[in-house]
């Protein structure tokens, strides 16, 4: 009798910790970093709900990515269907159905509270176009001002199955910019793909930095300067650390 029991016990308690095993949480397959740093940059960051300190999502960028007075920038993604959870009611009903991702302190910043948090703030995000397929990664969070769900702030953009293009190097590349003078956006067009990252850097007339975006996988940038004060300003165009062009226009409201 005694015998049985105890194999009876044993039987049990193998049972039980395999079991217990089977229920054990997957450990993740892939690594997603997401840069802590950031967050002291983000100006009244308490006003943010966390719900995953860190994770990436795809899908393709919906509309054109614009400039905020706070210095990020909004942009729009429509989600692949593996993370259509992430929206809440407010994506979409304010916001098309779209997650919106920010990557901060990319352009000049006409809000009062928002200057100090991007002091020292260099932004290394690829900034993309409409139409482009990306995965974007960072902490997914609720913004409480607005109430919609957003990757803020946005550690890395990178773009997936990008298009087959016959690309050009930056000695074969040029670039053109209208309207001059412009009033609500101020167009850039390449005259071909790039085969790198082409970035343009915007300034004032006193030398301040006004915006830097990026372009790959595209022929065209607009870029909303519909707050900017009105005045001139100038543009850097450069491609693997080689100057494309420079060239300037007016804000004119």
């Amino acid at each position: 009798m005694r015998l049985k029991y105890t194999l009876g016990l044993i039987i049990f308690v193998a049972f039980s910790l395999s079991t217990k095993e089977s229920w054990a949480a997957p450990m993740p397959t892939d690594s997603v970093y997401c840069d802590t740093s950031l967050w002291p940059h983000v100006y009244h960051n308490y006003r943010f709900t966390i719900h995953t300190p860190c994770m990436s999502a795809t899908g393709v960028i919906d509309g054109t990515p614009y400039s905020e007075a706070d210095g990020d920038y909004h942009i729009r993604v429509k989600l692949d269907s593996a993370y259509t959870y992430m929206l809440n009611s407010m994506n979409i009903s304010s916001e098309y159905g779209d997650l919106i991702v920010e990557p901060i302190c990319v352009a000049a910043i006409s809000q009062s509270d928002a200057v100090a948090p991007c002091q020292g703030m260099t932004n290394t995000v690829y900034l993309p176009n409409a139409g482009e397929h990306v995965k974007v990664t960072g902490p997914y969070v609720t913004d409480n001002d607005h109430g919609w769900n957003e990757i803020h702030p946005v550690t890395s953009i990178e773009i997936i199955h990008p298009l087959a293009v016959n690309a050009v190097s930056a000695d074969k590349l040029t670039v053109k910019a209208y309207p001059n003078p412009a009033d609500e956006y101020i167009n850039f067009v390449l005259s071909d793909y790039p085969d790198a990252p082409v970035q343009i850097i915007l300034s004032d007339a006193l030398g301040r930095a006004a915006g830097q975006y990026q372009m790959l996988n595209t022929l065209q940038l607009s870029v909303n300067i519909d707050w900017f004060p009105a005045g001139m300003y100038y543009y850097t165009v450069i491609q693997k650390g080689q100057l494309v062009k420079t060239g300037s226009f007016a804000i004119a409201h």
